[in-house]
């Protein structure tokens, strides 16, 4: 950042740290509303500031420290307590996160976001009467808004008598004059709410029109993905794994459940978390935090990793890496030392396997798998923040394939008990077989509240929230399929073997 003056005036001072925030330049802004917070330390305006800039960072006990700064000089503000909730939401803090919306919408007029976010966490913590109501309530405050129509009818079995269900069938006649993103939203929630009624033709229609619109405004390179996924391999082979084994942190507390996402990994996650040893963290991107760490270091730093160079791999650069995840994930865990074992359910670490391996040696994988086509058609029913892949069938053909060869790669370079694989058609058909199986890979006693899952009180903050909180039905099993030429451009991606093993199914 160019410094041609200075700023003269506390107010100077803020206008520099709201330009150098917008501009990224985070650390940059954080000075300039230091120099106002001395200079007025009675302003809310620079903790609410501070906050949001802190929030930008992934810095979220900082910013709701700034926060709670906020709110104590301005008890009756909206934004503050919705700020506070949308924190607390990122800790995994999420009944008081719904305090905080509850303080929001009670003082503010136009919060539907307070709503909405509401909603969200209500859905998470089970309280799905409450959440349906804060949904309405948005809607209510901005029917334009078509994000609230998709949450709530994913949340939500429709009737054709449903307000919010007429509200979009009318909206659906004008869609055109909706920006692109509420196009797009839009069709995703008439895709969910047809599906539901059985009109299954005219639900695929929708998600066609809402994918393609969607996937205009997502960012994803195929070609730097499937090359990473293709040379990972060769960096991680057998020989590899095998000579820099037990080098890692000796903990033996992680349990990575990983493949792709809607394959069941949730389910096995809310399994496991029946058992009194285990906790639940859900989906914990810290892995790869801690392993950009670990790849950033300095050249001076002995710890300093580099994926190019694995078979030089020493203790002292995977043990840290283990180590900091082991740290990362207990910040999250209340009275971590009351449990055995710890679930990251987080999808994508199926791409680290071989790396977590090396760092956490001890550590356990349970492979979530599920019948490809069936995986496919329900990512692409949803709107996700984290797969910019799902958008076209092409494109969530050839990344499947890949993710399978990964794994397939995986599967050959483990040492044996490191990793099991438990299908979701098995699970549903032989539940108690698979819990045992499971609980025996991660060294559990056998405890039957696992078998009755859906009692489990907990914090599920997935798209599976709702199915999770069910009893295992084999009409789970039995997803409509749209005619074949519609699923060419899928079964193509997938390739021939896939292809043909999936086929057979036909429309339904």
């Amino acid at each position: 950042m160019t410094h041609d003056t200075q700023p003269a005036t506390a107010d100077d001072w803020f206008a520099r740290g709201n330009a150098c925030a917008t501009r990224g330049e985070f650390e940059t802004a954080l000075d300039c509303f230091e120099k106002v917070r001395l200079a007025r330390p009675a302003d809310q305006g620079v903790y609410n500031n501070l906050g949001l800039t802190l929030a930008r960072m992934e810095r979220f006990p900082e910013a709701l420290e700034r926060y709670r700064q906020a709110e104590a000089l301005d008890p009756n503000n909206a934004d503050i307590h919705h700020n506070l909730g949308w924190i607390l939401e990122q800790m995994h803090c999420l009944e008081e996160a719904v305090a905080c919306y509850q303080r929001a919408v009670q003082l503010g007029p136009l919060v539907d976001g307070s709503y909405n976010n509401m909603a969200n966490c209500l859905q998470s913590l089970g309280r799905f009467d409450e959440a349906h109501e804060a949904y309405r309530r948005a809607i209510e405050i901005a029917p334009q808004s078509m994000l609230y129509y998709r949450n709530f009818v994913q949340s939500k079995r429709m009737t054709l008598e449903d307000p919010c269900f007429v509200a979009m069938q009318k909206l659906a006649q004008h869609a055109d004059a909706l920006t692109p993103d509420n196009q797009a939203q839009l069709h995703f929630a008439m895709g969910h709410a047809l599906a539901d009624l059985g009109q299954n033709d005219l639900s695929f229609e929708h998600l066609l029109k809402g994918n393609a619109m969607h996937r205009r405004s997502v960012n994803y390179n195929e070609a730097m993905t499937l090359d990473l996924f293709g040379h990972i391999p060769q960096f991680l082979n057998a020989d590899v794994l095998k000579a820099k084994r037990g080098l890692g942190d000796p903990s033996a507390s992680p349990v990575f459940i990983v493949g792709m996402p809607r394959s069941g990994s949730t389910l096995i996650e809310q399994i496991l978390a029946s058992h009194p040893q285990v906790f639940g963290a859900g989906e914990r991107p810290d892995f790869g935090k801690a392993l950009v760490g670990a790849l950033a270091r300095s050249e001076a730093d002995h710890s300093k990793l580099n994926f190019d160079a694995m078979h030089n791999a020493t203790a002292a650069q995977l043990a840290p890496l283990g180590a900091d995840y082991v740290r990362r994930i207990a910040m999250e865990v209340p009275d971590a030392s009351r449990y055995l074992r710890i679930t990251d359910k987080y999808p994508f670490n199926f791409i680290n396997v071989g790396l977590i391996h090396l760092a956490l040696p001890n550590a356990r994988f349970i492979h979530s798998r599920r019948a490809p086509v069936e995986i496919c058609l329900s990512i692409f029913s949803r709107i996700f923040q984290d797969v910019p892949f799902g958008y076209d069938l092409g494109e969530l053909g050839r990344y499947y394939r890949a993710y399978d060869a990964l794994m397939a790669h995986w599967r050959a370079a483990l040492p044996e008990g490191v990793m099991i694989e438990v299908q979701y058609e098995d699970l549903v058909d032989d539940l108690e077989g698979n819990v045992r199986r499971m609980l025996a890979h991660c060294g559990l006693d056998w405890d039957e509240r696992c078998l009755a899952f859906h009692q489990t009180q907990r914090q599920v903050i997935t798209a599976s929230a709702t199915q999770v909180r069910k009893p295992l039905f084999r009409t789970s099993l039995e997803r409509w399929r749209p005619a074949a030429e519609l699923l060419q451009p899928l079964y193509d991606g997938l390739g021939p073997e896939m292809a043909n093993a999936e086929r057979g199914r036909g429309a339904g």
